[in-house]
């Protein structure tokens, strides 16, 4: 078929762990003709679930694009997985995609991740269609669903289809802008539409109503052909539900059964129908004249893209995943690579089904797919025709909340450690590789402990690399808090020329965050301007070194007084050194004292797991900064703690909430330790050194 950009639907498949989201993916390929079955995930053989880490832990890690067309329009979906670990893959994908489906269990209604998704959404401004799924199970409620929805976010949601029974009375479900019912098929097959069982149809009548009261309301037009005629048309409602979804103003609301495939045609149709075009969107990006501009998604302007993701397959060599903004690509387009201005040679282009590749010959403005071998090309990358330079916005990634330090047994071992962790880093940018030059260790952070240790297993089961691990030292600092005034004189005779620099300095606190200041206030010419770098390079020298524990000296003003210099004898090197000497003698009796990094974190918690986890905090030296109830049960606390008591939170807040909990953390700001805390913080750096 020949396809525009208003024919493109680009669709993230969202939720919480559970509630099916790769069984419906498997149904709507099946519906769409894609594959001849729909596996079950569990079966190792599903679509998107197709890595071996995947199919081992029975879990979604990557998110996984597939391909498809229904009734002439092209539908790109990118499967997400649904433990807070793998945040990361979301985050891409929801900047992929123009609306997003996000699925809920029948049975569990709103859980937490499923409100940690909302909010990322609503961040977005991001329209989304929600489908409670599995309703053929026991104890499924679509009514206490609905209103758990409804009591948790604050938007107006509307039903598009509703259930015929739940359980092991499910039979199917009605369509209520048809006015069809779809009964379930014994055999599995494809929905049918068929007239709706009496018993219904007092029941449907209610829900039409709200769906057709709701859909008026979603247009000036609509609403004034609702209040002559008393009704709308199906086309009619299908416009305003349109409006109402792609203006933000409503959340459609669908349900099924992706394991008995009912359901998954009304949501393909409404897709198809409501969900937004990318030919309506515009992206952000900055031009070669350093300019912000909005990129318009067409295929008039000149080749323009992003990558917004990146993963390295076996067989086929590294694959970058591209949005493409504007323009066509083509195996023939000239790509400029923005970051690193170079011309990369064209590849073939590719729309993806999991892990099957099928060669195009070309995608528009709008559409997803994939290049491959463009080795030079990471994610977050903007590839674009040279004659329009253009440098898309970045993905808005979390930060790392969980750090482990990794070592090999050998030298050997450790460069090929080191290898395969940067090429896990470049895959997955919430995996990073840091070594910490204070601590002089390697450090690796992720979204949590299954995020780390699944990227290490992998290492250790095909590199036969022996992994070990311990917990991060932790970077304190030290500052002074009282100012202090000392002479120090570097002299050294040894034949030829000596060395000779004589600094009076004097050192002063600062506000926290300010690091480093230095004045020469010396009036007479006592020491050559000439040295004065050679003085300020031996104070951040002996800053660096520190002085209670050989953590690095912050937040300090140092002033050059006076001093005195040799015609033949003094040099740099020598000032250097009486700069250094001096700072030492001052820190004497400036009161050094230690500053620890203090994070800033927010816990997502049920009700039930607030005690212990404000008594947790409390043990952990915490400082709650409020509580708020996010409705139906789910709370959240914000807190900063010291870092040294988050090593390992990951792990505690697992075992504290049966591993429901989740939570985000990032750096704050540094603060005073005193007592036994800094004397234990100083007696482990005296041991370590002495061990090195």
């Amino acid at each position: 078929m020949s396809l525009t950009t208003a024919d493109i639907r680009n669709i993230a498949l969202v939720g919480h762990g559970g509630t099916g989201k790769t069984s419906l993916l498997e149904q709507m390929l099946y519906n769409g003709g894609v594959i001849p079955k729909a596996e079950l995930p569990d079966s190792g053989k599903s679509v998107s679930d197709y890595t071996s880490e995947e199919i081992d832990r029975k879990i979604s890690i990557h998110a996984a694009l597939a391909s498809m067309q229904w009734k002439e329009k092209q539908i790109n979906i990118l499967d997400t997985p649904g433990v807070a670990d793998f945040i990361g893959e979301v985050v891409a994908s929801y900047r992929a995609a123009e609306s997003a489906i996000l699925l809920v269990g029948a049975r569990s209604a709103v859980q937490i991740e499923t409100i940690k998704l909302w909010r990322r959404l609503n961040n977005r401004k991001m329209p989304r269609i929600i489908f409670i799924n599995k309703l053929d199970k026991e104890r499924a409620d679509f009514v206490q669903t609905f209103a758990d929805l409804n009591a948790r976010f604050d938007k107006t949601f509307v039903p598009v289809t509703i259930p015929m029974g739940t359980g092991d009375d499910y039979k199917g479900i009605v369509n209520l802008i048809e006015n069809k019912a779809y009964f379930v098929h014994t055999d599995g097959e494809h929905d049918e539409p068929s007239d709706i069982p009496e018993n219904m149809k007092e029941s449907v009548e209610k829900y039409r109503l709200t769906l057709i009261e709701t859909a008026a309301e979603g247009d000036d037009e609509l609403l004034e052909k609702y209040f002559e005629e008393g009704t709308l048309n199906p086309d009619d409602i299908r416009k305003g539900l349109q409006e109402g979804l792609r203006n933000y103003k409503i959340v459609p609301v669908l349900c099924g059964s992706s394991l008995k495939n009912n359901g998954i045609v009304s949501l393909l149709n409404f897709i198809t129908t409501a969900a937004p075009s990318p030919d309506l969107y515009k992206e952000k990006a900055v031009n070669d004249k350093e300019e912000d501009i909005d990129v318009p998604m067409t295929v008039t302007d000149p080749f323009s893209s992003f990558v917004f993701k990146t993963s390295i397959d076996q067989f086929s060599g590294k694959l970058s995943y591209v949005k493409v903004v504007s323009g066509t690509l083509s195996s023939g387009t000239e790509l400029l690579n923005v970051r690193e201005m170079r011309k990369e040679k064209g590849s073939k282009v590719f729309r993806a089904i999991g892990k099957k590749l099928v060669e195009v010959k070309e995608l528009i403005a709008g559409d997803i797919g994939i290049l491959t071998k463009q080795d030079s090309v990471k994610t977050n990358d903007s590839l674009c025709d040279p004659s329009r330079v253009l440098h898309f916005k970045q993905l808005a990634l979390p930060q790392p909340i969980h750090s482990l330090t990794v070592s090999a047994a050998s030298k050997k071992a450790e460069d090929k450690l080191n290898e395969f962790l940067h090429k896990a880093s470049e895959e997955d940018l919430t995996f990073t590789v840091n070594f910490n030059t204070e601590t002089k260790e390697n450090v690796i952070s992720g979204m949590g402990e299954l995020h780390i240790n699944m990227i290490l297993d992998k290492i250790k089961e095909r590199q036969k690399i022996e992994v070990e691990t311990k917990v991060p030292k932790v970077a304190y600092r030290e500052t002074i808090t009282k100012s202090a005034e000392a002479e120090y004189t570097h002299k050294k005779q040894s034949g030829g020329h000596g060395q000779y620099g004589r600094v009076l300095l004097k050192i002063e606190p600062i506000p926290r965050g300010e690091s480093f200041s230095f004045i020469n206030a010396i009036k007479g010419g006592s020491i050559s301007k000439g040295y004065m770098p050679g003085i300020e390079k031996g104070i951040r020298e002996g800053m660096s070194e520190g002085f209670l524990a050989g953590y690095p000296i912050v937040d300090l003003k140092a002033t050059v007084l006076d001093g005195k210099e040799h015609p033949v004898d003094s040099s740099e090197m020598a000032f250097k050194l009486a700069g250094k000497g001096a700072l030492k003698e001052a820190l004497k009796k400036a009161n050094t004292v230690l500053l620890e990094p203090i994070m800033k974190l927010s816990v997502y918690i049920e009700e039930q797991y607030l005690g212990d986890i404000l008594s947790d905090l409390s043990s952990k030296r915490g400082r709650v900064l409020g509580q708020e109830n996010l409705g139906g049960g789910i709370m959240e606390v914000d807190a900063t703690v010291p870092q040294a008591e988050m090593l390992r939170y990951a792990i505690d807040l697992k075992s504290i909430t049966s591993g429901t909990g989740s939570f985000d953390m990032e750096f704050d700001h540094y603060e005073g330790i005193s007592g036994k805390i800094a004397e234990a913080v100083i007696a482990a750096s005296k041991a370590s050194s002495e061990t090195d």
